[in-house]
């Protein structure tokens, strides 16, 4: 038996000799797994008889369907400029593997991207019909890469959702979703998102995000991960959880780009993820990277919204920031004083150097910036050092425009005058007013009792700061504790705090001691 065995092996390798140069590349993985399964057989099948030669088991076994060679008719395809070069191709004479339909729908939807009437009188062209319905019949022997591109090329082409031929590359979409990479999974749900949810086609997007789900450990790129983050992560929430878990494994090789668009992606979606936002927080701090204008406003902003504390991450942010001011306009230093605002962080050089970039640009900022910028220097309770210029400013700026700015805004405007005590006695009365102050006084809003609390505070400050005050002022109903509040049991160190208080003001009528406040 063993005998035999060899004897047959030489047999096989002479006839590979003879056949090597007829071989192409192509065909050697064919080869040898032909090899391999006529040596089991006959290992098996004493019996059984070789074939006159390795062509005949080629014929024989069709194992895969190689790509074609490249050929003239992919050049024209990649070269053409109009629509009407690639549907003359239908026609002329060339000839068209499985995927060369497929190509030319793909070129289509590139030369047609950003021309939407163009794409409707294509649509309606009989070549493109004959195109299409070539394609439905060759789908399943369309490659995988092409078959993705396919499908986000008909959905940005405009062919209607019950088209049988877009239906038809779905499925087929569908059914190979298991032998899909990752990556082209990941481009189909990035690139088609938006097409699928417009399209009624919520099946195939479902089923896509739970293939992502399951297979996330096959990611093994920084871009891939971020991009999904980015893109579809808020269309998922375990996919989501995945992606984080995968970016923490993958954070060490991330530059300041994919560090940003990390923590943006976070703070766009509310998702304070501490782990996730204190490896990135590490690198931040430990890598010395040289971070850009845009960078440095995006991550101030991220830190923001998620009200992460991290001191050392914010003092180079702060430094960094500083050679930057010159080039800064008015909309990105109110939004960066914002963003270090809500993060109750203050860095009296940087905060210095906004007020000075508002006193250098004195005529040209807009009402709504200083007023963001006053709101910022109020939660941070910061006074520049050339207040009585700065606040000269505000009170020019605000003058007869403080009563064409929404009530909420007026109010909160107000209330941050009164914090740095620069309130002055025409802007009380402008929100004091009844006319005002009515329409936030029933309101059961988190926003309106928000600002309805600042509206207590300015109606204090009307009466103790400013003894020239004549009015108006609050109703006294206004000032009645509601009856949650009067529910609510005191504990002893409320209790001793509040004797204080009446103490050192003299009297209890100059106190509110019972207003529900936000914690």
């Amino acid at each position: 038996m063993t005998a035999r065995l060899v004897k047959r092996c030489t047999c096989l390798l002479r006839e590979a000799t003879h056949l090597a140069p007829a071989v192409t590349p192509a065909s050697q993985l064919r080869l040898a797994r032909v090899a391999h399964k006529t040596l089991t057989s006959s290992a098996t099948s004493p019996s059984s008889h070789l074939p006159r030669s390795l062509s005949e088991l080629l014929e024989k076994e069709q194992v895969f369907t190689p790509y074609p060679e490249r050929q003239e008719v992919d050049q024209l395809i990649e070269k053409a400029t109009r629509p009407e070069e690639l549907l003359e191709l239908l026609g002329g004479g060339h000839c068209l593997h499985q995927n060369h339909a497929a190509l030319m729908l793909i070129q289509l939807s590139r030369l047609l991207s950003e021309k939407q009437k163009d794409k409707a009188l294509l649509i309606q062209d009989a070549r493109f019909q004959q195109l299409v319905h070539l394609v439905n019949n060759q789908i399943t022997t369309v490659w995988h890469g092409t078959l993705v591109k396919l499908l986000r090329s008909l959905y940005s082409l405009g062919l209607p959702p019950t088209s049988k031929e877009l239906r038809s590359v779905e499925q087929e979409v569908r059914w190979r979703l298991r032998r899909l990479k990752y990556k082209h999974l990941a481009f189909l749900v990035e690139s088609c998102a938006t097409y699928m949810q417009e399209q009624n086609s919520q099946e195939l997007l479902a089923e896509l995000l739970v293939h992502l789900e399951r297979r996330w450990t096959e990611i093994d790129d920084g871009h891939t991960v971020v991009a999904m983050m980015m893109k579809i992560g808020h269309l998922s929430e375990p996919l989501m959880n995945r992606l984080e878990d995968k970016c923490l494994e993958l954070v060490e090789q991330f530059g300041p780009e994919e560090l940003r668009k990390v923590l943006v992606t976070l703070a766009a979606q509310n998702r304070r993820s501490v782990p996730l936002l204190r490896a990135v927080s590490y690198h931040l701090v430990q890598k010395p990277f040289s971070l850009t204008k845009g960078i440095l406003l995006d991550l101030a902003y991220a830190y923001g919204k998620l009200g992460f504390h991290q001191t050392q991450v914010f003092q180079r942010l702060a430094a960094d920031l500083l050679p930057h001011m010159p080039s800064l306009t008015s909309s990105e230093v109110a939004r960066c004083t914002k963003s270090f605002a809500f993060l109750k962080w203050l860095n009296l050089p940087l905060f210095e150097a906004f007020a000075q970039h508002v006193l250098d640009r004195a005529q040209s900022i807009t009402l709504p910036h200083l007023c963001n910028m006053l709101l910022a220097f109020a939660r941070v309770n910061f006074r520049p050092e050339r207040e009585d210029q700065f606040f000269s400013l505000v009170h020019e700026k605000l003058g007869s425009e403080l009563e064409g700015l929404e009530p909420a805004v007026q109010v909160d405007v107000v209330w941050a005058l009164c914090v740095l005590q620069q309130a002055r006695e025409a802007e009380l009365q402008a929100v004091l007013r009844p006319e005002l102050h009515a329409q936030f006084l029933g309101g059961e809003s988190p926003k309106d009792q928000s600002t309805f609390q600042k509206l207590l505070h300015i109606n204090a400050t009307a009466q103790l700061e400013h003894p020239e005050y004549t009015g108006p002022l609050l109703p006294a109903s206004a000032l009645v504790p509601r009856p949650s509040v009067l529910d609510r049991k005191v504990t002893p160190l409320q209790n001793e705090l509040q004797e204080t208080l009446k103490t050192l003001l003299g009297s209890a009528d100059k106190g509110s001691f019972m207003v529900a406040t936000q914690c």
